[in-house]
């Protein structure tokens, strides 16, 4: 994960520096490339630091009662602008809970992120009494992975699923354990996935 926006940062700098006569928009073209994987580095060491507090259980919950609904509607326009021409679809009344609102934001983003890369149709997010449903007609999960995705560090590549680092599901489900919820994940391969938050 560290060595590709390493070797790219490394080697468009290492362009510039060496050629002064470079033009304007290559130049700036380079360093967008450059800004935009420092940035990628960074959310990686965020997502390993939160993952050792989970660890360590120094990660405190801030509870205050939040709508599911709302927190959807903040959450979807910045998925959308990076899964263009995608559809996220809410079904269901809505919900107020007393979570941390940061870091449920961070698990159900997470969720959505997921349905959204292993699927060209729309992502459906169903909201229940009991639970939130997040649903997509994609790739689906091979059974004797599905276990093993909650697992820190594991990626599934023979399938094209793959979970960066192995710390998304992990995080997801540590954030869901905080707050006594659980993940539930179904999957029929080549068909699509369910994944539900249980509270």
């Amino acid at each position: 994960e560290f060595k590709n926006p390493i070797a790219i940062i490394s080697g468009y700098s290492e362009t510039i520096m060496n050629d002064d006569e470079m033009p304007e928009v290559m130049k700036q073209k380079f360093l967008n490339k450059i800004h935009s994987n420092a940035n990628k580095m960074s959310h990686i060491i965020d997502k390993l630091r939160l993952t050792l507090k989970f660890e360590e259980g120094k990660q405190e919950l801030i509870l205050i009662p939040c709508s599911i609904k709302k927190i959807l509607e903040d959450i979807i326009p910045d998925l959308k602008e990076k899964y263009k021409n995608r559809e996220i679809l809410i079904s269901g009344d809505d919900i107020n809970l007393k979570v941390d609102e940061t870091l449920i934001c961070m698990a159900i983003s997470n969720l959505i992120e997921n349905a959204l890369k292993y699927s060209e149709d729309e992502v459906v997010v169903e909201l229940t009494k009991q639970s939130i449903i997040i649903r997509n007609k994609g790739i689906g999960i091979e059974p004797k992975e599905l276990e093993k995705i909650k697992y820190k560090f594991y990626r599934i590549s023979n399938n094209g699923w793959n979970n960066s680092l192995g710390l998304g599901l992990f995080i997801v489900q540590s954030i869901l354990s905080l707050h006594n919820f659980s993940l539930d994940i179904s999957s029929e391969f080549g068909k699509g996935s369910e994944f539900t938050i249980k509270y």
